[in-house]
């Protein structure tokens, strides 16, 4: 196949990728990580923000000052700041493309653009405003650098892999597992020169240390520490594959079905792969094939091993997400060797529609989506009362979308004294708010959330430490804001920049023409006599 046809397939695909990544942006509400970021960390001053990164986040503050930047054109709504992370995402497509293509050949090198276009845990963090797409994208090209550094040695190959890799551990901390792993192969295969920019890029990661630790040292909760590091390398490895809500074996049968069916298929699709290089590979595809595996599987390896060690970070949907481009390249190297023939092209086409398949059941799954903190606050209406409770993973998007302000001490030094109170949470089970409310009212909205309004005989007080993990909201008089709002850049902060309205009407646009005949389809489901109830 000839270079010009190659290129067109990959633009193909890169297209694919970006009306995937784009066309869906606003399909779901912001999530709490989401909600903190727009709310909390985007402040209209550079200043503020980056106070706000050094103050409250774990993570480098390039993705926010890129944030940041960004913002000020498209605003900091759901499509205007996702559409940061699904350029990002989209990116990475033809990143993949050449580092497969580096370390093995064309063939490969489109393979993995395939995979990496459609791959759902990736299209996830390409629509979700935090720093994980960037991350992804600089640790791409960084994996395309070092094939190439290992291929001439060349000064120029070396400079540009510790950029990359500068730039990627400048986006996540957790890029030095990527590093290590590329940065010592370059040192036993180019040594002298290596010297340099392993050094220029350990200086970079030394730099960063203080900011780290002085991020941890504000508080955050590692609710990921009470499982063990085995089941969370598990749920890492079917997120890979199966896009990351809900919870492993967690959803209804047909969602659990389709986890199980997803990993599975994408096992036996990895194992064929291996098998095709060792046994048809040529010595280049099968150098390539130990090179990517040794650092895809140094980078999944050595988080787990420090944590063993007692220093648990590893949250498996994020930490560990590094990866994945690597493993998609490795699967790729396989599945386009020159001998891998019909089945070859036969396993990565089942790949891709595994890939395919659980994409389109997460835009037609609530389950497999973020909560819908979005149509809980619809659902919840107007603020017809002063106060509402929610559970502490829920105050950042609700505070977001019903425009509401967290509880501060200098409000109410002793408590508040109110005569009813509304409080959400999700799943069925919840505690009261305090001592002398009653349950008046229960209802059911969006997704798995619960509504209580409890009532009190006359005005009671209430403090955080009384509320069983509550947090407080105070919700103003102004009513729920309306779709252009919501979408806006900065609702608080003046009129939605035009960028960001073409933005949300092109995406809004995009969403109609894709989620019209889905949900035609989804009609006629429903109403078969053969299907479930």
């Amino acid at each position: 196949m000839s270079r010009g046809r190659h290129l067109w397939i990959l633009a193909a695909i890169t297209t694919v990728a970006a009306i995937v990544r784009f066309s869906a942006l606003g399909h779901q509400s912001y999530d709490v990580d989401e909600a903190v970021t727009a709310l909390r960390v985007i402040h209209p001053s550079l200043a503020a923000t980056m106070h706000a990164v050094f103050r409250g986040e774990r993570t480098p503050p390039l993705y926010y000052l890129l944030a940041w930047l960004w913002s000020r054109l498209f605003g900091t709504g759901e499509v205007g700041l996702r559409s940061l992370s699904a350029l990002l995402g989209t990116l990475t497509v033809p990143a993949a493309y050449l580092a497969a293509r580096e370390l093995a050949s064309r063939r490969a090198g489109l393979v993995a653009a395939a995979f990496v276009a459609v791959n759902p845990c990736l299209i996830w963090y390409s629509q979700e405003a935090r720093a994980y797409a960037l991350y992804v994208l600089a640790s791409a090209w960084a994996l395309y650098f070092f094939a190439r550094a290992l291929r001439d040695g060349t000064s120029r190959s070396l400079t540009l892999w510790a950029l990359a890799s500068v730039l990627s551990v400048c986006s996540y901390y957790f890029a030095v597992f990527l590093i290590i792993p590329e940065g010592l192969w370059l040192l036993y295969s180019a040594r002298r020169p290596a010297i340099a920019a392993g050094a220029a890029t350990a200086i970079a990661g030394v730099a960063l240390v203080p900011l780290a630790v002085a991020q941890e040292g504000h508080a955050h909760a590692d609710f990921f520490t009470s499982r063990s590091l085995i089941a969370r390398a598990g749920q890492a490895l079917l997120d890979f594959v199966a896009s990351i809500e809900p919870p492993p074996f967690t959803g209804s049968t047909a969602v659990v079905a389709l986890q199980v069916l997803a990993g599975v298929g994408a096992v036996a699709v990895f194992i064929v792969a291996i098998v095709i290089v060792a046994r048809r590979g040529r010595p280049r595809e099968r150098r390539a094939a130990v090179r990517v595996g040794v650092v895809a599987g140094a980078s999944f390896l050595l988080p787990l091993l420090v944590a063993a060690a007692g220093f648990d970070f590893v949250e498996p949907r994020k930490v560990l997400i590094g990866s994945l481009v690597p493993l998609l390249a490795l699967g790729a190297v396989g599945l386009g060797a020159r001998k891998a023939g019909r089945l070859g092209l036969a396993c990565a086409t089942a790949g891709v529609v595994i890939f395919v398949a659980v994409v389109g059941a997460v835009h037609l799954s609530g389950q497999m989506q973020r909560p819908d903190w979005r149509g809980a606050a619809q659902a919840i209406g107007a603020a017809r009362r002063r106060v509402l409770l929610v559970t502490s993973g829920g105050q950042a998007p609700l505070a977001y979308y019903l425009h509401a302000t967290g509880f501060r001490p200098n409000m109410a030094p002793a408590g508040m004294e109110v005569p009813e109170i509304e409080t959400l949470s999700r799943g069925y089970a919840a505690s009261p708010p305090g001592r002398g409310f009653k349950l008046v009212q229960l209802r059911h909205v969006e997704g798995s959330f619960w509504l209580r309004l409890f009532r009190a005989p006359g005005p009671l007080a209430i403090s955080p430490k009384e509320l069983s993990g509550y947090r407080i909201l105070h919700r103003g008089r102004w009513p729920l804001p309306d779709v252009a709002r919501r979408l806006s850049a900065q609702a608080r902060a003046g009129p939605m920049p035009t960028a960001s309205r073409t933005s949300a009407s092109v995406s809004a646009a995009i969403t109609r023409a894709f989620s019209a005949p889905a949900a035609r389809v989804a009609s006629r489901a429903a109403s078969s006599p053969r299907s479930p109830a």
